[in-house]
């Protein structure tokens, strides 16, 4: 009963908290939509009830697929320069704009250019959502509560992916893009309630705001915030003193070596091959071929992630990010190399495979499982970790930016064909 009560009173104070990050993490879950969004419209891109005049070529499907991630290059140019200026929930607020406009234009498209245009916008959004959320969320928590509540942002990229391979096989192309545009509208109401950042309001100096955004998230009075609100002015007339530089990243060996590092582990994030799995999840299962049908091992691989991204804040904490990541780069590598051995006897050699057709799914679940817990996560929260505050933006748009230029490369070279 006493550990009751102690919840009861903690929930009753953090309620906001949880609140307003769901809000906020909400636009992942219209993002993670429209990423996953390809993977059971491709086929059907390819059948009687496509909105295309003719069946696209496998160049066109490769653009189709790869441009999201190129319109990701976007994103940082627009959230880096204008975070210090408008703040992150007019940022937020913006990335609306290519969302819902992305849904619109695959609603009504007849051909696909403009199909193209509308993957660009979802990139452009996706990036904004991944560049802003985080740092929003971040600047809302309690220090106690934070990790739980960055990980919200990870759980609703899943769900949305979860959306898109749950309802894409049961529908047509038009009723899964009705369904993500009518998911999407939501997220203007929730945008429009989030607060403002304490953090970005003592900045600019809008110390009364901030005092009342405290309050409201803290469930506190104006005398109990206090502490917290004069240690943001100390922290931000502190670490503010000069107007930040990108020159800053490489005024030293160690900013160097951070910056080094976490763009490598940006750029081998996609190069897991992370984005061709989840953009042509249905094809790729139905290439290996498995016992089950292709949209259900879809399924299964949706759950697994949401599933997946529930722990993964607990053991990141616990097992330390040095050993994370080469545990489950060693895993990923290992599962991978199994699932090509499968493919190449399978197809190349026509070895008979039957007795292990089990193979590819559970290779596939595996690797989605090592991903959530390692290497998905552990490059952004190394940047949040390893530069200083006036830095920490700059650094985080530049991995950004490595990260999806990585991800249009190869999910391009990949040429639609996940088997390739």
């Amino acid at each position: 009963m006493k550990f009751f009560d102690v919840f009861l009173k903690q929930f009753r104070l953090q309620w906001r908290q949880y609140l307003v990050a769901s809000l906020a993490s909400y636009g992942s879950l219209c993002t993670g939509m429209s990423m996953g969004w390809t993977s059971p419209v491709l086929p059907q891109l390819r059948g009687p009830n496509s909105p295309l005049p003719e069946q696209p070529t496998l160049q066109q499907e490769s653009w189709i697929g790869s441009l999201l991630v190129l319109g990701g290059l976007i994103g940082p140019f627009i959230t880096v320069p204008l975070s210090k200026h408008v703040g992150r929930r007019w940022l937020i607020m913006g990335s609306n704009v290519p969302l819902l406009l992305g849904w619109l234009l695959a609603g009504v498209t007849t051909n696909l250019p403009t199909l193209y245009v509308a993957r660009l916008a979802w990139g452009c959004a996706t990036a904004m959502q991944f560049a802003t959320v985080p740092i929003y969320i971040g600047e809302i928590a309690e220090d106690k509560i934070r990790g739980a509540l960055s990980a919200f942002f990870l759980l609703f990229i899943n769900i949305g992916f979860l959306l898109a391979y749950a309802i894409g096989p049961f529908t047509s192309y038009w009723g899964l893009t009705a369904c993500g545009g009518i998911i999407s509208l939501l997220y203007l109401p929730f945008s429009w309630y989030l607060p403002e950042t304490p953090f970005f309001l003592v900045f600019k100096g809008r110390l009364e705001e901030a005092s009342s955004v405290l309050q409201q998230l803290r469930g506190k009075t104006k005398d109990e915030v206090q502490p917290e609100l004069d240690s943001l002015q100390a922290m931000i007339a502190r670490e503010y003193e000069e107007e930040p530089k990108i020159s800053d990243l490489w005024a030293s060996r160690g900013s160097v070596k951070a910056l080094g590092i976490c763009v490598f582990l940006a750029m081998l994030l996609q190069l897991s091959g992370i984005d061709v799995l989840l953009f042509y999840m249905e094809e790729l299962l139905a290439k290996v071929g498995t016992k089950i049908s292709p949209s259900d091992g879809t399924i299964i691989m949706g759950v697994v992630q949401v599933a997946t991204s529930c722990v993964t804040p607990m053991v990141v904490d616990r097992l330390g990010r040095k050993l994370l990541m080469w545990t489950t780069s060693l895993g990923l590598t290992i599962f991978l190399t199994l699932i090509g051995v499968y493919a190449l006897l399978d197809n190349y050699y026509k070895y008979d495979v039957t007795s292990v057709t089990f193979l590819p799914l559970l290779c596939l679940i595996v690797y989605m499982i090592l991903f959530t817990l390692g290497v998905g996560p552990v490059p952004w929260i190394l940047v949040a970790e390893m530069f200083p505050l006036k830095t920490k933006c700059l650094a985080s748009g530049i991995c950004s930016f490595m990260c999806w230029l990585a991800g249009f490369i190869w999910t391009r070279t990949k040429q639609g064909n996940p088997g390739a």
